[in-house]
């Protein structure tokens, strides 16, 4: 959605967009997604002439090869890395959404990372095996990123993050390579804008049913296992998972919640976005497991529709959407015992935003925000 929106306010605002990709973008996805049509006229070009479907992580290395192709203003980075640009003459605002080499960082997130790399003591020898592949995988990225990181952030006119939480993860990033300080004077948090807000607010003071509903796309981050030992102990609760499966990864671990799901847990894939309201409108509770949320579009939809969300206070999602425990319930353990309690809690007990609080992130808002520092990052240029 940050995509989406900043190239529709620099559009709708009269700027001549060019956007760079390196995968083809699938416009379908977000036309379902806001309810709207891509902007029409803006340029596009591809960064390389052909599709990677993997290592994407390292994918938004390429994405710069355009700034030093074409001749620009102004350059509007969402998604990839702030890399230190030698001989790039334009401003670069960037949209950091998380820094990624926290990921796996013990010291900033022990639990997350020890669930991406499991023990074989705690789980078995079998998922220690499972684990492997992605720890292989994001290894070079942190060797090259401890070495390389104290330039990547000397060349943006402006760092934007999406919340406190990932403010407070860029210190310490900054901390831990001991360079860049400045860099926080000139960050700002802008919120990720909150696709179709009238539609999912237009669903609030129904009647609800004590069911239970998470979202999102399936993948091993999200952690639907927690979800499903959770059921196992409400078992007079019924719990739904519903989500987008992308790959053979994400088909994989679909099918793995799929086949270990109780009775009171129904899984869908790839649900129309008709029968992802009627669940957000029908269940009281929002059951989010994945720890280390940056942000969380689905938590949001959820609050913005009338459902009470449940969530790790480790995240985005506490510090700024829920503003704490103003709107939701937080668990800081991760053991299914003390998220059933806390489950039951939330049912028995519903907590509600206020309008005020959800059109904080309306997607009218984010444009002006966009177009106010595009602006003033121009003026700075002269």
């Amino acid at each position: 959605t940050v995509f989406y929106y900043t190239v529709k306010a620099l559009a709708d605002a009269g700027y001549d967009v060019t956007v760079s990709t390196v995968d083809a973008p699938d416009f379908k996805s977000y036309e379902d997604i806001v309810g709207e049509s891509f902007p029409s006229n803006v340029m596009l070009v591809r960064a390389i002439p052909f599709d990677i479907k993997i290592f994407t992580i390292y994918k938004g290395l390429l994405s710069w090869i355009e700034a030093y192709r074409g001749s620009y203003d102004i350059i509007v980075v969402t998604h990839g890395y702030p890399l230190k640009l030698t001989g790039l003459k334009a401003p670069v605002v960037y949209y950091m959404h998380f820094p990624a080499i926290l990921t796996v960082d013990t010291k900033w997130n022990y639990e997350f990372s020890r669930y991406m790399l499991k023990s074989p003591s705690r789980y078995g020898f079998r998922e220690f095996l499972e684990s492997i592949p992605f720890w292989l995988y994001i290894k070079p990225y942190t060797f090259i990123s401890s070495r390389l990181y104290r330039y990547l952030l000397e060349v943006p006119w402006r760092i934007l993050v999406n919340s406190t939480y990932t403010l407070k993860a860029l210190k310490y990033t900054l901390g831990m390579y001991r360079c860049c300080y400045d860099v926080i004077s000139k960050t700002e948090i802008v919120y990720p804008p909150l696709p179709r807000l009238e539609e999912l607010t237009s669903l609030r003071g129904g009647a609800r049913e004590p069911c239970v509903v998470t979202i999102g796309r399936f993948s091993s981050e999200k952690r639907y296992e927690l979800v499903l030992e959770t059921a196992r102990i409400l078992r007079d609760i019924e719990f739904y998972i519903a989500g987008g499966v992308y790959g053979r990864a994400s088909r994989s671990y679909y099918n793995k919640i799929k086949r270990h799901a109780p009775s009171n847990v129904i899984v869908k894939a790839n649900i129309p976005h008709d029968e992802k309201l009627s669940l957000l409108s029908n269940c009281t509770v929002y059951l989010h497991t994945m720890i280390g949320e940056h942000f969380g579009i689905a938590p949001l939809e959820a609050l913005a529709t009338g459902a009470t969300p449940v969530v790790h206070t480790l995240s985005g999602t506490w510090t700024d959407i829920c503003l704490e425990n103003n709107y939701c319930y937080g668990y800081k353990k991760t053991n299914p015992e003390e998220i059933a309690r806390i489950v039951e809690e939330a049912i028995n007990k519903p907590k509600q935003a206020p309008i005020e609080h959800i059109e904080k992130y309306s997607p009218e808002k984010f444009m002006r925000t966009i177009l106010r520092i595009v602006e003033e990052a121009l003026l700075d240029k002269h």
